[in-house]
């Protein structure tokens, strides 16, 4: 099967996950707000659990208020009517006032794919920071390409 290929079973495709990963990446470290903004709207494209679990905590706990508000409208846009439930629910979870038998019926999952465990609270989104992959360096491909230049031009010269 095709890595870009959804599967029903699996939830999200390797591509969506790791567009996912970073926008909660963006989320979760960039200081940029207009970037910041741009990850809630496509965070809010993606029907997984995380993505609209991490838009709830987001309108509910977000220092940055146009960000906040951002989360909010997106999962008004989502939800409708629902949405104050959502975030409700979301809200009792983190904060433990409830029991999963009164959060499903205050706001039923049903059809979102919820087969992926998510984090209890926005700092279990934090990923490490990007490392660069360490190749061979400059210089040494630098002072190869010049011993075998010197060489060959040694070579021919005998």
């Amino acid at each position: 099967m095709s890595e870009t290929t959804p599967s029903p079973e699996r939830g999200l495709t390797a591509e969506e996950r790791r567009t996912l990963d970073g926008l909660l990446f963006i989320l979760n470290h960039e200081p940029s707000l207009n970037l910041r903004l741009k990850a809630v709207r496509a965070l809010s494209r993606f029907k997984e659990m995380s993505a609209l679990r991490t838009l709830a905590e987001i309108a509910l706990y977000e220092e940055d208020e146009p960000v906040r508000r951002a989360a909010y409208q997106e999962l008004d846009n989502l939800f409708g009517e629902g949405s104050e439930a959502f975030i409700e629910s979301i809200r009792l979870e983190i904060e433990g006032e409830e029991d999963d038998e009164e959060e499903n019926e205050l706001f039923p999952l049903s059809s979102v794919n919820t087969s992926q465990s998510s984090p209890q609270n926005m700092s279990d989104y934090s990923f490490p920071p990007v490392m660069r992959e360490e190749g061979t360096p400059l210089w040494l491909w630098a002072a190869l390409a010049l011993f075998i230049l010197g060489g060959i031009v040694l070579f021919v010269l005998r």
